[in-house]
């Protein structure tokens, strides 16, 4: 078990459990859950608008037909670097809002460009960092992009894993 301290640069405008002014402290177990507050977390939520540059990859992803939608996902997340739990909690979180369009566009922003949106302080630091951001957008017809390179870090010891994305409407 471990006392970590987390503070993300963003403007936060909803979290659970609350987000306060100071960041959160949590008692971290190996397991993955969280203690915060006499409760016991699976994870921490925010949402909200990054306080840093947003490097948008214009012109890179992929672009899936609607019909493999959920399994390119569940492939690239696994690319990616998260695990079966984290990949549930995704889709969990996700699927429900992805759009319904013949094809959809999935760009993702990595730990580096996550790092320079909304950069975290995590004390003590992680071993493994593996921050995830999806931009999607659904299309009516395909349109050509540059593929991504989709890889993952090592895991080992204390690792942080973080995802988020943004529907392009």
């Amino acid at each position: 078990d471990t006392p970590v301290s987390v503070k993300v640069g963003a403007n936060i405008t909803l979290s659970e459990p609350l987000y306060p002014a100071t960041g959160w402290t949590v008692l971290a177990h190996p397991n993955g859950k969280l203690d915060y507050q006499n409760q016991t977390y699976p994870n921490l939520f925010w949402e909200g608008a990054g306080i840093g540059i947003y490097n948008s990859h214009v012109g890179e992803g992929f672009v899936v037909p609607q019909d493999k939608l959920v399994s390119t996902l569940l492939t690239q997340l696994q690319q990616l670097g998260l695990n079966h739990q984290e990949s549930v909690d995704f889709m969990d979180f996700w699927e429900s809002k992805l759009p319904i369009t013949p094809y959809v566009r999935l760009t993702w922003l990595n730990t580096s460009d996550m790092n320079q949106l909304a950069p975290l302080q995590v004390s003590p630091s992680p071993d493994t960092v593996i921050r995830l951001f999806l931009e999607f957008e659904g299309l009516v017809k395909p349109i050509s992009l540059k593929p991504q390179k989709l890889s993952a870090p090592q895991r080992s010891g204390f690792t942080l894993v973080e995802w988020g994305g943004l529907l392009r409407k």
